[in-house]
């Protein structure tokens, strides 16, 4: 009776068991040791099976008397625990080693017939196919490890000596360009990365230094020829006065236009020092607040008789209260360049008028002449060192080139920004834009 209830038993939980720990095949195979036992001699039956597929089922009545047991069950001392605690309602379950022998996942219960609590039944599965399972796993997963390993070196491999070759690439170009030959540029890498970027960064670099030797070549080249000049006709003048007896009067004339291009030397010098010593940044601006409105009148004061011996008329608009956070003289040289350059391009009857304004913070110098005016292809570059619109003009008004460099430069150093508007035949607006000493 006691076989037959243990076998309904096990056939009832069945469905229960997978949500407790034990599998249904542990059930199917305790089903068909039960029915086995049963056919041979209808009495306990203890039946061996290997170890690598032991199932094992045990069924006890309430005092932990072994009424049935499949297997190698009966050999496996279990705890009190797994007969009281399913009698008191709580299943049991747990893992029995064995030593060296595989071990085994006991899960417990208790038995019912109708209301009646009759005993215990157990069953067990040994582990050693799940974890044979799990050794082969953890071999698989070992032997993917380092084939990942070994990919990942090849792979490193490979990225390094395609990156060290684009490195080496950049070194060899870097070799072979020098002040004569500015004009190579390293290959850039397809690849956005790294390497890529350094290229981009060094061909920019290169370009830079470029132009910066095509401006230095530039600047010696204009400079030797506005030296050359002044130099020429004062030896010229020296020769003549040398060569043929002369008198006081002639002698004064001859002094005089030798003391007139010297001062023009002077000041071409002077400029060309000036930028030299900007470029390397070596002219530091005594900044303090000052009005500029004032600046530009005081200009206008000391150049009228200038214009108006030139029949020129110069004067203001509108002056409004601006202060700026600067250098007094170096803006006064800025205003002065201005309206010079507008009295040397501006033909007798014309006029030239001054106007400062502040708007959102900043300050506005105006300089307008009805003078010539400038071609639409020169006004990006009348700022550049020696660049003459029209030489001919030039040769004429004189100067040395340089007075828009140095106001640029200037400008600049207040950071501040200068634009031309022109009209060839109708004139020139230069504005000067600088933040007021409240933003500076």
């Amino acid at each position: 009776m006691g076989v037959d209830n243990g076998k309904l038993y096990v056939d009832d939980m069945s469905q229960e068991i997978p949500e407790l720990d034990a599998p249904a095949a542990v059930i199917d195979s305790s089903n068909s040791y039960i029915d086995n036992s049963n056919d041979s001699s209808g009495q306990t039956n203890h039946t061996q099976s290997s170890r690598h597929d032991l199932v094992l089922v045990r069924v006890l009545d309430k005092r932990g008397h072994e009424i049935y047991a499949s297997g190698e069950a009966s050999d496996m001392a279990m705890p009190d625990d797994s007969v009281s605690q399913p009698l008191a309602g709580k299943p049991w379950r747990e893992t029995m080693s064995g030593g060296p022998e595989p071990s085994i996942r006991v899960y417990s219960t208790m038995l019912v017939d109708g209301n009646t609590i009759i005993g215990v039944v157990q069953v067990g599965q040994s582990l050693e196919t799940l974890n044979q399972s799990l050794d082969r796993i953890v071999l698989v997963l070992f032997v993917l490890m380092l084939l990942s390993l070994a990919m990942c070196s090849l792979g490193s491999y490979w990225l390094s000596g395609r990156a060290f070759r684009s490195i080496q690439r950049l070194a060899r170009t870097a070799r072979e360009i020098n002040a004569n030959d500015l004009k190579q540029r390293v290959l850039v890498p397809a690849a956005k990365d790294e390497v890529r970027d350094l290229s981009i960064i060094f061909n920019q670099m290169i370009a830079r230094l470029e132009r910066a030797f095509i401006q230095q070549r530039r600047l010696v080249a204009d400079a030797s020829h506005e030296l050359r000049t002044p130099v020429a006709v004062i030896r010229n003048m020296t020769e003549v006065a040398l060569s043929q007896p002369a008198n006081a009067a002639e002698y004064t004339r001859v002094l005089a236009e030798i003391n007139e291009e010297s001062e023009h030397l002077g000041h071409l010098i002077n400029d060309l020092l000036v930028l030299a010593r900007a470029d390397e940044g070596q002219i530091h601006l005594d900044c303090e607040p000052v009005r500029l409105d004032l600046l530009a009148l005081d200009v206008v004061d000391s150049l009228e008789p200038l214009a108006q011996e030139r029949q020129i008329a110069l004067h203001t608009q509108t002056l409004m209260p601006a202060t700026i956070l600067g250098d007094a003289a170096r803006l006064i040289q800025v205003i002065m360049s201005l309206v010079d350059n507008a009295l040397n391009y501006t033909n007798a009857g014309g006029m030239i008028t001054l106007a400062v304004e502040v708007r959102e913070s900043y300050t506005y110098l105006h300089v307008t002449d009805t003078g010539i005016g400038i071609e639409a292809k020169d006004i990006d570059h009348i700022f550049e060192r020696f660049y003459r619109a029209d030489p001919a003009r030039s040769k004429v008004v004189g100067g040395s080139g340089l007075g828009l460099s140095i106001v640029d430069w200037v400008v600049r150093a207040h950071k501040g920004v200068i634009k031309v508007k022109s009209e060839p035949g109708k004139g020139s607006t230069f504005t000067l834009i600088l933040p007021c000493a409240n933003v500076q």
